[in-house]
């Protein structure tokens, strides 16, 4: 009999963990492993997309993202189902998960965390909620090393790197006169004010230089007051959050995405996977996906002066770029393919019900 697990997650719009368990979960072996999925909040876009793939959705219709009134649902849910492996993701799905699946008895309760500092960004009152459930859970997975080094009390830790579909994001020639594209939430970590910044450095030296920035976030409002403030307006083009990044990429001359911190960074995974030259700093899990001057060029976080040279390099030097681009995605198919992933998590659950049973 296959393991039955269930994924719950705090929502099911676009984003990054959200995302992954699309990819990911019809990847998983279906003589191994059962995979179902529970959405706390909301009915977003890709819970569809889960159920085309024939994967149940579970809806337990909160009325806002952290509400506890759903927890029994829950336990019927995980006692119905007869779940072996209950794998939660993100703040709010982690606590309520943690006491659903001891009070149904559910033999494994694990948690994937997808970044660093995470509990940084969450509100001060559910952080020892959090940490309580977090310390008793039977397995922590963390995306990189860099996550995995922040959660050393764990009774035991995986890393398991995000994938990509190799296949579905495919190398294509880089344009010589693309936009600097940059995908990431508008956020504080994501460090967009230095690329703005470097940006209106660049402008005297490249004139026709185009900035497209995709996503949605807090600090989008501000980031286009700056632009405009720094005379960008015209040539720094804010798209809405896209549920397929492939044809932003396709028009890039380059990926550039100076984090301020990051667990992994998917988005830069599926830019190399596509054949873009990319430039990250140098922090957390970014350290663990590009190689400075092999798979791409980092630089310090927070250095204005540094992102600013290394976007104008790449811009002038375009046999460089195309060479890293090529590295990249050969460093992605060996190293960070979907498929790799799947193995990886088949192999996590098997190994969880094995201990329990």
């Amino acid at each position: 009999m296959p393991c039955r697990v269930l994924n719950f997650i705090t929502e099911l719009n676009v984003g990054g963990a959200e995302r992954l368990l699309v990819e990911v979960l019809p990847r998983l072996d279906r003589a191994k492993i059962e995979p179902q999925v529970a959405c706390l909040y909301g009915d977003g876009p890709l819970a569809a997309a889960l159920e085309k793939a024939g994967i149940r959705v579970h809806r337990l219709r909160s009325s806002q993202k952290f509400d506890p009134r759903p927890l029994w649902r829950l336990v019927r849910l995980l006692e119905r189902e007869r779940i072996e492996v209950l794998h939660t993701h993100l703040i709010q799905a982690d606590i309520l998960g943690y006491w659903a699946g001891r009070l149904a008895r559910t033999p494994a309760i694990v948690s994937t965390k997808h970044n660093v500092r995470y509990y940084e960004r969450q509100e001060r009152w559910l952080r020892p909620l959090a940490r309580l459930g977090e310390r008793r859970m039977d397995a922590i997975v963390a995306v990189s090393s860099a996550v995995a080094g922040e959660y050393g009390h764990a009774r035991r830790l995986w890393v398991i790197h995000n994938g990509v579909d190799c296949q579905k994001f495919s190398p294509l020639p880089v344009p010589s006169h693309g936009p600097v594209v940059c995908v990431a939430n508008f956020t504080m970590q994501k460090g967009h004010r230095i690329l703005l910044e470097a940006v209106a450095r660049l402008v005297p030296d490249f004139p026709g230089l185009q900035v497209e920035l995709a996503g949605s976030g807090p600090m989008r409002d501000d980031l286009q007051a700056r632009a405009a403030r720094l005379g960008l307006a015209s040539r720094v083009a804010f798209l809405n959050t896209v549920s397929d990044v492939r044809p932003v990429l396709a028009r890039a001359s380059m990926f550039v995405l100076p984090a301020l911190w990051e667990g992994l960074g998917l988005a830069v995974l599926e830019a190399m996977a596509m054949g873009r030259p990319v430039i990250v700093t140098d922090v957390d899990g970014l350290r663990e996906i590009v190689t400075h001057e092999r798979s791409g060029l980092v630089v310090q976080s927070g250095n204005v002066t540094a992102l600013a040279e290394a976007i104008a390099r790449l811009l002038r030097d375009h046999a460089l770029a195309q060479r890293l681009a090529e590295t990249a995605r050969a460093h992605v198919v060996e190293d960070f393919g979907l498929e790799r992933m799947a193995q990886r998590l088949e192999d996590f659950y098997e190994s969880m019900a094995r201990r329990k049973s």
